[in-house]
């Protein structure tokens, strides 16, 4: 039976060529972008998969009752430890790390590297692959040391370097040399070894012995909250089985600015990556599952309507096989495996083309998907899910509708029940029309927000802006007195036009925060503010505005005691000028004098909004770890290489790496320019098969009013009146789609905008702007399909009668 099946299947396929290959190739391209779309969600979904146990592991994060009080991705330094040492049948291992960026030397090579200062519990909590080394005893000792192949590549040249020295250049102007003990496999990317940074460390480091920091990294210190810390819970133990626990260790050793603020949580390892950031990556995966799902609903929508379309050529056929004997569940099934067989065709189809669309995929979504033959059971299985799926969902309208069809009306050829699913034919393509426009206002809302972020004001000047990573890195009078004159050193090149020394730049954020009571109004209440360390030549550099006062000394002379603020600093403390007034820092018990106000300028991104900003000079805060330069226009490359000369002078030993502000701030909105990207190709794909599938119901229409159509021209009808005549139907339904469309793709796009706090308006222009470019396509394919039918001679369509 099941053969029989198959070849009437085939012979139906011959016999309309035309219309199969439309489905099978708008079929193809649903699938395709169903499988791109299900293997990156498969790979988003598999990070820290290849971490050992990572259902069991736990990220501490901090969350202030207090805002801002500090950091949430860093938690009091002891607590991971203290954990498992009182309460070992709660938790079974235990790791931190503080990541620290300095430079790495072997011999004459200077490399920037992140470095992880951490527990030598790395290697055995998370199962990592070593290249060379004992996995067990990873670290032999305080100098030892773990390095990445690729680290070992670029120092050495070679990846066995098992007791060969690294020189790591500390905080305060010393080295120290490590032997590696151990060379670590790349391994995946995951939100251990990549948490702040996706380059990821290259180097690894014990607690115990190090001297990066003048007084340590903090692990140990109850009043200290800039260590990362992760747990292994036990077997079948769950968070909530450590509240108290916590509660208890930060009440017994913590003092009570931090006990009675701190609200440490557990973020399951395995999720973390796609919940972070406001599940920035959770949303974009829904987006685009929810986009692909639409692209494959249009191509089966196409199936439903060609197949009932052409139902008219197959209704005798119907009425002949009930007479002889056959029953309604075996023509359901007749037209199901045709469905199903089509689809497969579509489902090899689309293999092909999954290989065309990969490499640019990858680019645009910046990962990198698995080759077909790189395939293993569980895509193929997703893929013959698709495949079955589709084909079903694409022939069980048709085979319902059509097996229905009363005996004696089939025979006599009249379609019955078919025609009555004219409605249902209709609707669908209100509904192709309403997911193709809601697609395109949503793609376009993404790109005008996109458009936003690069042609906002940001309150600084982001071109020409080469940032340096400062090195050595020496926190003290010494270190800053070398940065500045290394800074000076840089000023006097022809081709720069600024320079100047900080701790962060806009790009970064900041994670400095501090409690203040300014004077006068709120001289009894507390501020919380951020700040980032500076030198006089900040606001002239990134050109900051002046609102007020002046920035520090501008002829250099360093005065203690005095920092400029931004203006939502000013109207925080209550001040109408804030020039000359005076806030306390409570923790140390010192008062500092305004001496300006800037302009607010953006230290993130557009998600947050402009936050109170202390901005110190570096000689009073001794930290500093970028060098920002303003080049003036000219040649990039020839100015790039006198900074570079320059910078090999006063700075022989040290790593010369840098980037430009404009380049960083793209990479800031990566998920939105990617998302925006997918939603373009998706949209594009959309319109695609919405036309292909008009162009093959309106063939199908043509082809059976062809009659109609040469007795109309016969009695007068001219041309404008036939091409009306199809015109006013589809247009009836694009109005219907446009007003169902607009209050959704509303809804959507502002459900999308809220997370960030600066957006784009809602604008009627996109909404009709993506309307009538929808109607225009489409009645232009109406139209011209029409208009070949209506300038047909009469006479062949008649000669038949």
């Amino acid at each position: 039976m099941l053969k029989n099946y198959i070849l009437i299947a085939f012979r139906q396929f011959s016999r309309h060529k035309m219309f199969s290959a439309l489905n099978v190739f708008c079929l193809a391209i649903g699938i395709s972008f169903c499988l791109l779309i299900v293997e990156y969600v498969l790979h988003e979904n598999s990070v820290n998969a290849s971490l050992k146990n990572d259902r069991q592991q736990y990220f501490l994060t901090s969350h202030w009752k207090v805002k801002d009080t500090g950091p949430e991705i860093t938690t009091v330094g002891p607590l991971a430890k203290a954990l498992r040492q009182r309460y070992p049948g709660l938790v079974s291992n235990y790791y931190r790390f503080n990541p620290v960026t300095t430079s790495v030397s072997a011999g004459d090579k200077h490399f920037k590297e992140n470095v992880s200062i951490g527990d030598t519990s790395m290697v055995t909590i998370y199962g990592l692959s070593l290249l060379y080394g004992d996995p067990t005893h990873a670290f032999i000792n305080n100098r030892s040391a773990i390095i990445t192949e690729e680290l070992a590549m670029k120092l050495f040249g070679e990846k066995n370097v098992i007791n060969k020295t690294v020189t790591l250049n500390n905080l305060t102007a010393t080295t120290q040399d490590y032997k590696v003990s151990a060379v670590l496999k790349t391994i995946p990317y995951n939100t251990v070894i990549n948490l702040l940074d996706k380059k990821g460390y290259g180097m690894f480091i014990p607690f115990e012995g190090n001297n990066y920091y003048p007084g340590g990294s903090g692990e140990e210190n109850w009043t200290g909250f800039n260590t990362v810390g992760f747990v292994e819970l036990q077997p079948g133990i769950s968070p909530g089985q450590l509240t108290a626990p916590v509660r208890n260790l930060l009440k017994l050793n913590s003092p009570d600015n931090i006990n009675k603020n701190l609200d440490v949580q557990f973020r399951p390892l395995s999720t973390y990556y796609l919940d972070t950031n406001n599940a920035a990556v959770s949303k974009t995966l829904s987006i685009l599952s929810l986009v692909a799902l639409g692209i494959l609903l249009l191509a089966i929508i196409n199936f439903v309507n060609i197949t009932i379309g052409t139902s008219s050529y197959r209704i005798k056929e119907i009425g002949l096989r009930k007479v002889f004997g056959s029953r309604r569940r075996q023509l359901v099934y007749q037209y199901l495996v045709e469905s199903v067989i089509l689809t497969i065709f579509a489902g090899l189809l689309s293999v092909i083309f999954y290989g065309i669309f990969r490499p640019a995929f990858n680019e645009i979504l910046n990962t990198s998907l698995k080759s077909i033959n790189g395939f293993q059971v569980r895509e193929l299985a997703t893929l013959a899910v698709i495949i079955l799926i589709s084909g079903l969902l694409a022939g069980i309208y048709p085979a319902i509708i059509l097996s229905g069809s009363e005996m004696v009306n089939s025979v006599k050829g009249k379609l019955g029940s078919v025609e009555k699913g004219v409605w249902l034919k209709k609707s669908l393509l209100v509904l192709q029309f309403t997911i193709a426009i809601v697609v395109f206002i949503f793609s376009m809302t993404i790109s005008k927000q996109v458009k936003y972020f690069f042609n906002k004001d940001l309150g600084y000047d982001k071109e020409q802006l080469m940032v340096v990573t400062a090195f050595p890195k020496q926190w003290d009078s010494a270190g800053v007195e070398k940065i500045e004159s290394i800074r000076k050193s840089m000023s006097g090149i022809s081709a720069v036009k600024d320079a100047a020394v900080s701790f962060d730049i806009p790009e970064r954020g900041t994670v400095n925060q501090f409690v203040v009571n300014p004077e006068g109004p709120k001289n009894n209440q507390t501020v919380t503010v951020q700040s980032i360390g500076v030198d006089e030549e900040y606001a002239s550099t990134f050109g900051l505005s002046l609102v007020e006062g002046r920035f520090f000394n501008q002829g250099g002379v360093f005065v203690p005691g005095e920092v400029v603020i931004n203006q939502s600093a000013e109207k925080s403390f209550g001040w109408s000028s804030a020039t000359g007034r005076v806030f306390r820092m409570p923790s140390i018990g010192v008062d500092m004098k305004v001496v300006g106000v800037v302009r607010d300028f953006h230290l993130g991104s557009l998600h947050e909004s402009i936050a109170p900003l202390v901005l110190f000079h570096v000689k009073t805060t001794l930290a500093y770890r970028y060098l920002t330069i303003k080049l003036r226009a000219g040649n990039l490359a020839d100015a790039i290489a006198l900074v570079r000369a320059k910078w090999k002078d006063v700075s022989p030993n040290s790593p010369f790496e840098y980037f430009f502000m404009d380049e960083k701030l793209q990479s800031m909105y990566q998920a939105e320019l990617q998302l925006k990207k997918a939603a373009s190709i998706a949209t594009g794909l959309m319109l695609l098969i919405v036309m292909l599938g008009i162009f093959g119901v309106l063939s199908l229409a043509l082809t059976k009013r062809m009659k109609e159509i040469a007795v109309r021209k016969v009695l007068g009808a001219e041309v404008h009146h036939i091409l009306g005549l199809f015109v006013r139907q589809y247009a009836g339904l694009m109005l219907i789609a446009t007003l169902i469309a607009w209050p959704l793709s509303y809804y959507f796009s502002n459900q999308w905008l809220q997370q960030y706090v600066y957006r784009i308006p809602q604008a009627a222009g996109v909404y009709f702007t993506a309307a009538l470019f929808v109607a225009v396509i489409a009645l232009v394919l109406i139209s011209l399909q029409c208009l070949k039918v209506a300038l047909a001679n009469p006479v062949h369509s008649l000669r038949s009668e």
